[in-house]
């Protein structure tokens, strides 16, 4: 089997449980709280909350509930999970903020059970108006639930477990994004060699008006849609200018033009994404593989491109150095392995016990990408600096193409701080119906970026960029970087040769 089936039978293996309709498992975890989804719901929506079965084998003294937890923001709606022991809910006297807490306590007999709500506003929660709460007991027969939060538990004596089933709609100032958790608080804590041994499954459907898509998700079908004709448009373009100039293309070139072609199948595969989750709840297999296979096309085209601009490859010089050789080296696997831990997120449930590392790794290795490419434009300003101070005719060239790289060390770093930093801090004071405009940010900022990138390292005759001082410099500088690496991997065997004799 060829390494690209067996990629391809990977995406297709973490794909299939993605969307708004959440089935969830969750066997013998020893997380005191767990986060199972989160959604944007507008006063036209509801959300459909399904326990199918809590089965409790072990007999450890605990207390289970469901906490809904409300916030105006999408990032600021997890205070339970990040900030807030809900075991010991005297701690939200000690935070800040205080969210909203609808606190849904299980109250487990097998006789009579139900699940209750717990005033949580005596211990710093928000008030918290459940009248503004359209709640519905489906498990009763006339599918209303009493004004205090109650809900009827089943107990089915078969297989010894617990089930319900509420559904939540909300008024118009209720609205907000909310976030659901299971919760297991042992009576003690427990040690490593206590057996943790339960069964919870649960099927959420969350639905605003005919869509299944989160109140700020709602505009991204139509979002990408557009900067998919954006990117076209760009990609035609420079085309054109490829034709126009092809005497003057290098590769660096080809591998442009791929990268926003690449850049524009993305935006419409992701556009088709959103569409079948907001018409069907989940995405559809076959389009949610071909996204996965042109995202990580495009994140390892974009690294590459960057590099190679910042090497000056084919351009200045026509051999890489050592160190250049490693950086791409290094590049190259941390973005499949950055996009394996998108596509394993994106694919995921919220409660799977390693969706929080994978996210991690997400961000940690995205960020040692972007601090990598930024070593050979520095190298590139540093050999340019050099040769100016040579004192001959070739110093106003090398001064041209010393500020084209200054300019183009500047524009990374303000592209990488903005679509990695910046809108990370938008992302949390802005309003969850609001939660798009952090997408169409980071395409904009994405769109200036290779506008102004293009516009530098067109191939034109009079770029400086293009320019080589003359064939001699060529000759020196590979000479040079031939007899460095040369030296560099003799001074190597002589060092293993020491440590063999010693």
């Amino acid at each position: 089997m060829t390494p690209c089936r067996h990629f391809i039978l990977l995406l297709l293996a973490f794909n299939g449980v993605a969307g708004r309709i959440h089935n969830i498992k969750i066997e013998s975890d020893r997380r005191e709280i767990i986060p199972l989804a989160n959604f944007g719901l507008t006063k036209e929506g509801f959300i459909d909350f399904h326990v199918k079965s809590l089965q409790i084998k072990d007999h450890i003294d605990a207390k289970y509930g469901i906490v809904v937890e409300s916030s105006q923001t999408q990032t600021a709606s997890q205070y339970v999970e990040t900030h807030i022991n809900i075991c010991t809910p005297e701690s939200i006297a000690n935070f800040d903020k205080h969210p909203k807490i609808l606190n849904l306590v299980l109250s487990l007999d097998e006789n009579e059970s139900e699940l209750k709500s717990k005033d949580m506003q005596k211990y710093g929660a928000a008030e918290w108006d459940i009248s503004n709460l359209i709640l519905t007991d489906l498990m009763s027969e006339n599918q209303d639930a009493p004004s205090d939060g109650s809900f009827k538990v089943n107990y089915s004596s078969e297989n010894s477990s617990y089930s319900f089933r509420f559904q939540i709609q909300v008024k118009a100032e209720e609205e907000g994004q909310f976030t659901f958790y299971f919760y297991r608080c042992p009576s003690e804590p427990l040690s490593y060699r206590s057996i943790v041994s339960y069964l919870f499954e649960a099927n959420i459907i969350a639905k605003n008006g005919n869509s299944y898509l989160s109140a700020g998700e709602k505009p991204l079908t139509l979002l990408y849609t557009a900067m998919g004709v954006v990117y076209f448009a760009m990609f035609w373009v420079w085309m054109k200018v490829m034709i126009h100039y092809s005497e003057n293309l290098f590769k660096i070139h080809y591998f442009m033009v791929a990268l926003v072609f690449a850049k524009f199948l993305a935006c419409i595969l992701h556009a088709v994404d959103y569409y079948f989750i907001g018409s069907h709840g989940t995405p559809d297999q076959a389009w949610a593989v071909l996204w996965y296979i042109i995202h990580l096309v495009r994140g390892v085209l974009l690294f590459i491109s960057l590099a190679l601009i910042g090497m000056g490859f084919a351009f200045i010089k026509h051999v890489l150095s050592y160190n250049e050789k490693l950086i791409l080296g290094t590049v190259v696997p941390l973005q499949i392995l950055a996009n394996v831990a998108y596509i394993i997120i994106d694919s995921s449930e919220e409660a799977e016990m390693n969706y929080g590392t994978w996210k991690k790794i997400l961000i940690f290795v995205d960020l040692l990408c972007c601090g990598a490419i930024i070593f050979p434009v520095m190298w590139s300003i540093r050999h340019l600096q050099q040769a100016t101070e040579r004192s001959d005719n070739k110093t106003t060239l090398v001064l041209s193409q010393l500020k084209l790289f200054r300019h183009f060390y500047i524009l990374v770093v303000v592209y990488i701080y903005v679509t990695r930093i910046a809108l990370k801090f938008i992302e949390v004071v802005l309003p969850f119906q609001y939660a798009w405009c952090t997408n169409f940010m980071d395409e904009i900022a994405t769109i200036v970026f290779f506008l102004i990138t293009g516009w530098n390292f067109r191939p034109y005759v009079s770029n400086p960029y293009y320019k080589l001082v003359d064939e001699e410099d060529v000759v020196e500088m590979e000479t040079l970087m031939v007899e460095s690496e040369t030296l560099r991997n003799r001074n190597v065997a002589d060092e293993d040769m020491d440590n063999t004799l010693a």
